[in-house]
């Protein structure tokens, strides 16, 4: 037994060599594979100017988790999900970085644009007009301020920015949805139509184009009708009537919500589709009036599942007639 011992204490001293050597190993290992700190910010840079997003994006998601102090990281981080399409999470990157940046005018300005596509009115326009403040007068700030004018009954002054946004970019396709609409809403269907014909100029393929094309011909219609001798459209016995003209109102039987399209879940798009339309005597659902819209497909998303109401007809003088309804849809993320 005594013997033995010398070789139990060189066994015992190879073990903690051996330990020692795969910790020494291990850490070194760690340390290599743990990115530079300007070196990797700097390599998502510029793929991010190579036009690789998706290459900046995983990067930088990785970098300021780790470095959540580096403005120039926080910036590229957001404009490569910006220019991606996914303004949701470009406005939590904007966001964090106007907390170390607070005067950085493009950030202000795209920011704006980003929550005001997530239904954040008052956020948007104070962070919009900061963006102008600092010298910004980019298509993005102007139209988060029009936007949110025209959710707050302010027509006249959505189409002010509006005009301000398509000054700076001519081809800034949502502020011309936005200036038909307050034109609507001041009772000036010509204008409103005109707007639209630009707009599906710009954008044919558009998601809610099919929408768009069918109001502009019913403000066509509305435009005509004001500078003809009779000054209306010809009545129809049949209606549309307005509720306080029907002896019975349309009931709702079954009213089917309408799903996210994936382009707005990418964007973060959020808010409410409000419409006028007519429950028509023959059980249909039709001539749709938009009157406050989303971007990036949820309007179309909205008509559409109007279109699978059910619903028993308007009845007047024991009749079955047409009438004008009022829907909301709303449009959450969670």
């Amino acid at each position: 037994m005594i013997a033995l011992r010398p070789l139990a204490t060189l066994i015992a001293l190879l073990t903690v060599v051996m330990s020692s050597l795969c910790l020494s190993t291990g850490r070194a290992s760690t340390q290599t594979q743990q990115p530079t700190t300007v070196e990797e910010r700097d390599r998502a840079i510029d793929l991010y100017k190579q036009g690789d997003r998706a290459g900046a994006i995983k990067i930088l998601k990785d970098f300021t988790r780790t470095h959540p102090t580096d403005a120039d990281a926080w910036y590229f981080f957001g404009l490569a999900y910006y220019n991606e399409g996914w303004f949701g999470a470009a406005r939590d990157a904007f966001e964090h970085l106007l907390t170390l940046r607070p005067d950085s005018a493009d950030a202000n300005a795209k920011l704006a644009y980003a929550l005001i596509l997530a239904g954040r009115s008052e956020r948007a326009t104070a962070v919009a007009r900061h963006a102008i403040e600092l010298g910004d007068q980019s298509a993005e700030a102007h139209y988060a301020i029009a936007e949110a004018s025209l959710n707050l009954d302010d027509p006249a002054k959505a189409i002010e920015e509006a005009d301000l946004a398509l000054h700076s970019k001519s081809d800034f396709a949502p502020a011309l949805i936005t200036k038909s609409l307050a034109y609507s809403s001041l009772k000036q269907p010509a204008e409103a139509a005109a707007s639209l014909e630009k707009f599906l100029a710009i954008s044919p393929n558009d998601p809610d184009s099919d929408v768009w094309r069918e109001q502009m011909e019913r403000l066509r219609k509305s435009a005509a009708a004001a500078t003809s001798s009779t000054g209306s459209i010809p009545t129809n016995p049949d209606g549309p009537f307005n509720g306080k003209d029907v002896t019975v109102r349309a009931r709702v039987l079954s009213k089917p919500e309408p799903t996210y399209s994936d382009i707005a879940r990418k964007a973060g798009v959020t808010g409410t589709v409000v419409m006028r339309c007519v429950f028509a005597s023959d059980g249909t659902v039709r001539s749709f009036v938009i009157v406050r819209a989303l971007s990036y497909g949820l309007t179309a998303k909205a008509v559409e599942a109007a279109r699978g109401i059910k619903f028993t007809p308007a009845n007047k003088d024991g009749k079955p007639v047409s009438m004008w309804m009022q829907l909301q849809y709303n449009f959450n993320l969670y």
